[in-house]
């Protein structure tokens, strides 16, 4: 098994599921009732009861809220929910053993116990979070035996002489949230597919690589701004091949082929080669789209200087063909052409410019740690221009050479691409008579510090050969490359 592929999850149809939330809502339950009834447990000891009444429900609600609505691909969300559990049952433990009368009654059962507890939690973990533990056998274990041991030794015997309903109300929790462990442990399967599984800091938008070497990681914080780590890429190709190969889709009924589709085309072939091109960073770490291809692109619904831009994104496959490309990319810019003014990001746009200037300084500063910290909605990065795999700009349409567009510092684009008019040449010709050639220039702006220079020159390379052999990109490519762990 590659635990790349594999996590734990738990079905949101499993009896399970619905099981373990109901048990952690009916234990925090307890809880409530218990301390707004005038439950004594800790209350002797002032400020501990914050630990021992609004923790211990938090964590419940947490953990019940996680397992309902992300069980199945995202279960090592839940393992906060156990660590603040283990917070609480400490916090317990020492509130009783400070009360008098109680069965805690030596520090070494307190420091066992404490030991127990986040041994439950490390497990528990590591278990849930890519399925470090490969086997879910020291988990059940370790949550089975201490409840066998609460209820049968320390608790019914407890009962059986006569306490009281309301008095056992804290024990009774305890046991549910137990129970509801053990439950989800026994319902959580393993789950495998061909893409990497989602764990613990990996973002909505991109997992996060685990693997570079300590440098690339250094490198971030001695470069944190995106422009700071720009490098610049210019090359020309000869467009006789290109020419022949637009004219060819034209005449296969795909009118308007072009340069864009070409570039957009040979770019997605690039990062099916080297996965690594589409990686990004955020929050001063490296992660990897995995797969999916975010381009950009700015729109002006016509060719004059009065008519106002909207941005489109076009979402690729690795395997898309040239076709693919020109089928979805017109499909995008028809969108945009043929509507008002009124697309998701248009609308984005006008309600933060709508925002009076200090407030929207703060809004913008805002969401920026939100995006630091991977906390930013998926809805709104894929209305937002500034998270993609790459900006395209075409400059030929304006007859001008390309620019050196710079990045983003806001959000995550590592690269942008622009390539300007066909201009033509006279050179002289293998018999010596001069011929009259064209080329196009095109311009990188990328993020250096997603990889290493070795591995730009070969996509640059790559590039480059799909731009002087256009009919590669008819058929998919025969291998898709995966981004290192």
């Amino acid at each position: 098994m590659d635990n790349r592929y594999t996590t734990y999850g738990i079905s949101g149809k499993s009896f399970g599921t619905w099981a373990a939330a109901a048990l952690m809502l009916l234990a925090a339950a307890c809880r409530i009732v218990y301390y707004a009834m005038g439950g004594a447990e800790g209350r002797s000891i002032g400020w501990w009861v914050f630990f021992l009444a609004v923790v211990p429900v938090f964590a419940a609600v947490w953990f019940a809220a996680e397992i309902s609505g992300h069980g199945r691909d995202k279960l090592y969300k839940t393992s906060f929910g156990v660590l603040l559990g283990a917070v609480f049952f400490t916090a317990r433990i020492i509130a009783l053993y400070r009360e008098e009368g109680t069965v805690v009654a030596s520090v070494w059962h307190v420091v066992l116990c404490i030991v127990l507890y986040f041994a439950v939690w490390l497990i528990w973990d590591l278990t849930v979070n890519g399925a470090r533990i490969r086997t879910k056998l020291p988990l059940l274990i370790i949550l089975i035996l201490p409840f066998v041991w609460h209820l049968a030794v320390e608790d019914i015997p407890r009962w059986a002489a006569g306490t009281a309903f309301f008095v056992a109300l804290p024990e009774i929790s305890v046991l549910l949230i137990m129970l509801a462990l053990i439950v989800t442990a026994v319902f959580m399967e393993k789950i495998t597919s061909d893409k990497f599984r989602p764990r613990r800091g990996d973002r909505p938008d991109g997992r996060l690589v685990r693997s570079l070497d300590p440098i690339n990681g250094v490198g971030i914080y001695i470069m944190p701004n995106r422009n700071g780590a720009s490098t610049y890429f210019h090359d020309t190709v000869e467009c006789t091949k290109l020419e022949e190969y637009i004219r060819s889709k034209r005449g296969e009924g795909m009118p308007g082929f072009g340069m864009l589709h070409i570039i957009a085309a040979a770019y997605v072939r690039v990062i099916s080669k080297h996965p690594a091109c589409n990686r990004f960073i955020s929050g001063q770490k490296i992660f990897s789209r995995d797969g999916e291809i975010e381009l950009a692109m700015t729109v002006k619904k016509e060719m004059t200087a009065e008519a106002p831009e909207t941005i489109i994104k076009v979402y690729f496959d690795p395997t898309d063909t040239a076709a693919d490309v020109y089928r979805k990319y017109n499909e995008q810019i028809k969108e945009a052409k043929d509507t008002p003014l009124d697309s998701g990001f248009d609308k984005l746009a006008w309600l933060i410019n709508a925002v009076p200037g200090v407030l929207k300084k703060f809004l913008v500063w805002f969401l920026k740690l939100l995006d630091y910290f991977g906390l930013l909605p998926a809805w709104l990065m894929r209305l937002s221009p500034f998270h993609g795999s790459v900006f395209v700009t075409a400059l030929g349409s304006l007859g001008i050479p390309p620019v050196y567009h710079h990045l983003y510092d806001f959000g995550n684009i590592p690269a942008f691409i622009a390539f300007g008019a066909r201009r033509t040449e006279t050179e002289i010709g293998d018999d010596g008579a001069p011929v009259k050639r064209k080329y196009i220039d095109f311009t990188i702006v990328t993020d250096e510090r997603i990889c290493d220079g070795f591995y730009y020159a070969s996509a640059f390379k790559s590039f480059r050969r799909f731009l002087n052999n256009p009919e590669k990109l008819d058929e998919p490519p025969a291998k898709v490359e995966k981004d290192v762990f």
